[in-house]
């Protein structure tokens, strides 16, 4: 069984990895509310040797959030019942799975510990895998670090995409075993990696992941932006995946620059495909945030040649360690526009860096060489 959101492109990319496996998955919806996403519906009525099935034959999204509403939050705010983890409990114990899969800890890990009484009960191994901020953020919280502990305890298997996050896991009270440290979304098509792309240097796009909200610094990337944008004519921007607290703000930049200015917003994200072309065309990614795991983006600018900008608060270091060229710096505006602006005016240092960067996602991010290790997951002689 796997807990996990179901409206999460992660949570398919994962389970795509094993389509050509005879393996029976059953995904029970770890969020309320939430439709489920196309690659993970697209899962369900695969031909492949893979099952995947849905708890109880459906998720509680849609016109089914109002029943999950009621069934779900009225009990716990009106008779302080949380039905969603009994629901969990009984689905457990009635159920003789081989492996219990919490894909993130806030939600999955939170949700599975609240629901199991004592792990000794039941015959299933138990993952956690982290996600991004699970642990190096929430973990600064005595209530989440308490709820962190709870469910690193009742593990028989961790993972996650950063070196840092399994030291962590061990000074949070984790004794279970460590699984393979690979990206949690699998990795990228060997089609994308080897095309053929232009140079770096020709590009004079920036793109930036724009979030802001409770983990993303998007603000200060539009700040340091903005003045690039008034004294390079040359240079424009594509603002992704902009939250809500930021779109005016990247409104007002667009209404001054008009046609150097172009956006996505969370609300309505871009295909992957389309993203990935912007990516392709892009001479600096620019992505700052007060903690993350691994990201996505940054893995993405590896591939496409964008010289990547992340802020050390994720794990950039680590692929810096292993031979990539990118800038890992702090959270601070003037840093971010001392090595944007190198980026835009060093032809040689953005060519060597998207030669560099390529050698390391050939070696690393190669959907084969990710899915062969992810692949050991569901194993009974794991370790």
């Amino acid at each position: 069984m796997v807990l996990g959101m179901m409206d999460s492109i992660h949570v398919g990319r994962w389970l795509e990895q094993f389509k050509d496996q005879e393996i029976d998955f059953v995904l029970f919806p770890s969020k309320k509310f939430r439709q489920i996403h196309p690659r993970i519906k697209n899962l369900l009525t695969s031909k492949s040797p893979m099952k995947v099935n849905l708890y109880q034959g459906k998720v509680f999204s849609g016109c089914y959030g109002y029943l999950d509403f009621a069934l779900r939050v009225l009990p716990k705010k009106f008779l302080k019942l949380d039905m969603r983890y009994r629901a969990l409990r009984r689905f457990i114990y009635k159920n003789k799975f081989d492996y219990i899969h919490c894909l993130e800890i806030q939600g999955a890990g939170y949700l599975l510990s609240d629901a199991i009484d004592d792990s000794a009960l039941i015959p299933s191994k138990i993952i956690v895998t982290n996600w991004g901020s699970d642990i190096y953020y929430f973990k600064e919280f005595k209530d989440h670090e308490a709820r962190i502990r709870k469910t690193l305890a009742i593990a028989d298997y961790y993972s996650a995409e950063c070196i840092r996050d399994y030291r962590l896991a061990r000074e949070l009270g984790f004794k279970g075993a460590d699984l393979p440290c690979i990206p949690n979304a699998g990795g990228f098509s060997n089609q994308r990696i080897s095309m053929q792309r232009i140079s770096a240097s020709k590009r004079q796009q920036i793109v930036v992941k724009c979030y802001g909200g409770q983990f993303g610094r998007g603000k200060m990337a539009l700040s340091v932006v903005s003045k690039v944008l008034e004294e390079n004519a040359a240079v424009n921007v594509f603002f992704y995946s902009v939250t809500e607290d930021l779109i005016d703000l990247v409104k007002k930049l667009e209404a001054r620059y008009q046609d150097r200015i172009n956006y996505s917003t969370v609300s309505k994200p871009l295909p992957s495909s389309t993203l990935e072309t912007i990516f392709d065309e892009s001479r600096v990614y620019i992505g700052c945030s007060v903690s993350d795991g691994i990201s996505t983006s940054f893995l993405e600018s590896l591939i496409s040649g964008s010289y990547p900008i992340q802020t050390n608060t994720s794990c950039a270091n680590e692929w810096v360690a292993k031979g990539c060229i990118a800038s890992v710096i702090e959270l601070d505006e003037e840093i971010l526009r001392e090595e944007l602006n190198k980026a835009l005016y060093d032809d040689e240092l953005v060519d060597r860096a998207q030669l560099a960067n390529l050698k390391i996602a050939q070696e690393f991010l190669a959907f084969s060489q990710v899915k062969a290790i992810a692949n050991q997951f569901y194993v009974t002689d794991i370790i």
